[in-house]
């Protein structure tokens, strides 16, 4: 993959949408490139999180508590563990290579530096952020408002 390609894939995150070429080049440029066979733990249920894994190819499956976690899988263009690279956390579930996979990792230290150099740019951030929560919030009263009018129709 080029560098160019990386960039790519990063661009159709909505995490890094308010990014220019520039700043997604040098997280692609300073990501670290991992390659795993299918069936390998990339990383454990309640480990410690300082990455994000950008799927490039493969996919990834969750476990939770030894079970199937009840997440889709994630494939190509994928984003793992993004909460990771704004704070600290620990990972929910367990994930697993589905074949062959390789990944883009960003490391919260890297992101943390490019908001630094950047400060516009994690402005811009703080704003789809604030919007997709904003989003998710309206998302969850339309869920709680329809699973209430469940008990209603007894």
């Amino acid at each position: 993959m080029t560098l160019q390609d990386d960039v790519s894939l990063l661009r159709a995150l909505p995490l890094f949408a308010g990014f220019n070429d520039e700043q997604l080049r040098l997280i692609a440029f300073s990501a670290e490139a991992l390659s795993l066979p299918g069936g390998t733990t990339l990383f454990r249920e309640g480990a410690p999180a300082e990455t994000a894994y950008i799927v490039v190819s493969g996919a990834v499956h969750f476990l939770k508590n030894g079970e199937e976690a009840g997440h889709d899988d994630v494939g190509p263009g994928g984003m793992i563990g993004e909460m990771a690279l704004l704070c600290q956390t620990s990972r929910g579930v367990t994930a697993v290579t589905v074949g062959d996979s390789r990944f883009m990792v960003i490391s919260r230290r890297l992101f943390r530096r490019v908001l630094m150099e950047y400060p516009e740019m994690a402005a811009g951030m703080r704003r789809t952020m604030a919007e997709r929560l904003t989003e998710m919030s309206a998302d969850l009263a339309r869920a709680r408002h329809a699973l209430l009018s469940i008990g209603d129709d007894r």
